[in-house]
């Protein structure tokens, strides 16, 4: 029976590897971690040699577009027997000619890009390729480019000290190869480890916050901050340890489950995927307070000054300020302070935390479609974090 979406969504990893067969060669391979690679096998020569060809993963590579790809391969190969039967010995794999770097590149973005969040960081990716990458390589078929050729590129990228810039170049060669790996362009590439020949980026400072033990100070002065609305979005914040724009932008219609829950839409998170965060019974009795100050309004942190806009995205990190934490905590600390007690404190499995955190998951299938993961189990995650920061209290 062929593939089809619904077959493929719903196939879930094994304690073994296995294959879901769509018919004249080709099939979904599932491993153990969840990830859907689309691959055939092909077998060549008088020993028929096997060689399994990868089309790439799903949902990045379509079911449509990897029978697409695999009827091309199909033809090369029905080629490939005919020249053997007559006495030839073709090399299947430089049968058809390999696109070239930009074509692949662009290939890349066009699956990549979308994903990003930022609308500047998709043009810093496509800029520094057509910046750095393309004069030098994008001609170049894939399989044709060489490791001379790849370091050139990026130390001409960090001539006159651009470093940082330099190594955002390296990433993204190696990723657009790794894409032409998947893609079945060629079997490996030059471009693995080519951050090695840069000077070495600085490492940057990570995001201030309190240590465990200094919680309870930290709460108790924020319950003395005067101005109502930023003590409540300090404590939002506390009791959610969700990024500050996150919260700025929450809307009471996000609410759900009576608001034992908020949904957090996919276009003002991260990764661009629908976030769900239970709320305690802590974080719902600081909603009744917002509902009696900004209950009239559309965002649940609405501006005192500018209607129907929520107040402005530093309010909180100065807030902290006044209340003596600068350079000591900031409000993505409470994500950190959150990370580092519920790993070490709490009894939940990583994978829980991980999902409440909203962190990028490693398997495009299961971020994609399990937005709602471990739901349960988070309720109570999140009903153990508050109780833990009540007892936190003098």
């Amino acid at each position: 029976m062929k593939l089809n979406f619904k077959r493929i969504e719903a196939a879930k990893p094994k304690d073994k590897p296995y294959k879901l067969a769509d018919g004249g060669g080709l099939y979904l391979d599932v491993a153990k971690s969840g990830r859907k690679t689309w691959r055939a096998n092909f077998g060549y020569g008088a020993g028929q040699t096997q060689k399994t060809v990868t089309y790439g993963p799903w949902p990045e590579v379509s079911l449509v577009q990897a029978r697409e790809r695999h009827q091309h391969d199909k033809a090369e190969y029905r080629a490939a027997k005919a020249a053997m039967a007559a006495g030839e010995t073709p090399d299947p794999a430089a049968r058809a000619p390999r696109p070239t770097f930009q074509q692949v590149a662009q290939e890349w973005m066009r699956l990549k890009l979308p994903s990003l969040s930022n609308p500047k960081h998709r043009v810093q990716v496509q800029n520094t390729l057509e910046r750095f990458a393309y004069p030098a390589i994008g001609d170049c078929p894939v399989d044709q480019i060489t490791r001379d050729q790849l370091i050139q590129v990026v130390k001409t990228a960090e001539a006159g000290g651009r470093i940082e810039t330099a190594h955002r170049v390296a990433g993204r060669i190696n990723a657009v190869m790794d894409f032409a790996v998947d893609a079945n362009h060629l079997q490996s590439h030059p471009a693995a480890g080519l951050i090695r020949v840069l000077t070495p980026r600085k490492v940057k400072k990570p995001m201030s916050s309190i240590a465990p033990e200094e919680t309870g100070a930290l709460l108790q002065a924020i319950e003395g901050y005067e101005e109502p609305v930023t003590r409540l979005g300090l404590q939002m914040l506390a009791l959610t340890f969700v990024r500050t724009a996150e919260l700025r932008g929450m809307r009471w219609s996000e609410l759900k489950e009576e608001g034992g829950i908020w949904v957090i839409p996919a276009e003002r998170m991260k990764l661009r995927l629908p976030h769900v965060v239970p709320l305690s019974r802590q974080a719902q009795q600081v909603l009744q307070k917002l509902q009696d100050l900004n209950g009239d309004a559309e965002f649940v942190f609405a501006s005192p000054i500018q209607r129907g806009s929520p107040f402005s995205e530093n309010t909180l990190l100065f807030a902290l300020y006044r209340l003596g934490y600068k350079h000591r905590m900031t409000g993505h600390g409470f994500r950190a302070l959150a990370s580092t007690v519920l790993n070490e404190q709490s009894g939940f499995a990583h994978d829980v935390i991980e999902r409440q955190l909203a962190h990028k998951e490693t398997d495009a299938v299961r971020a994609a479609y399990n937005r709602a993961q471990y739901l349960e189990q988070r309720r109570d995650l999140m009903q153990w974090w508050a109780d833990w920061l009540d007892r936190q209290r003098p």
